[in-house]
């Protein structure tokens, strides 16, 4: 079972590239994402998401490695779960996001998130 989708996805992000941020994801996969209110539900929704956060400034990602569980859900399925750093140039000062992460990963013939939950982590 391919368990890479979070360092793919990774990569996309830090690359800015949008075509393989979104071929990470399932046609109908579901995005909780850390800068929005609501849940984004449609394709279309979760590219623009991507769109205006790869438009930042030194805009990437980084997963805190020591944080991430991978459980096998059986029947094609597992979840990653773990911390990550959203991070970002503002007036020439890196701002960083501390955040949680689930990918529900759908394996077929290629696996591709078919849920993505991200949440800032709560001040100490």
């Amino acid at each position: 079972m391919n368990k890479d989708i979070p360092q793919n996805w990774v990569n996309a992000v830090n690359a800015g590239n949008l075509d393989a941020i979104m071929d990470c994801y399932e046609e109908a996969a579901s995005l909780f994402a850390t800068f929005e209110q609501m849940p984004i539900t449609t394709r279309e929704g979760i590219k623009n998401y991507f769109v205006g956060f790869t438009s930042r400034d030194g805009a990437g990602v980084e997963i805190k490695e020591s944080s991430q569980h991978v459980e096998d859900f059986g029947g094609g399925a597992y979840l990653a779960t773990g911390l990550y750093d959203f991070y970002y140039s503002e007036n020439g000062t890196e701002v960083r996001h501390p955040a949680r992460y689930t990918f529900m990963v759908r394996v077929d013939q290629q696996a591709k998130i078919a849920h993505h939950h991200s949440s800032l982590l709560p001040a100490s």
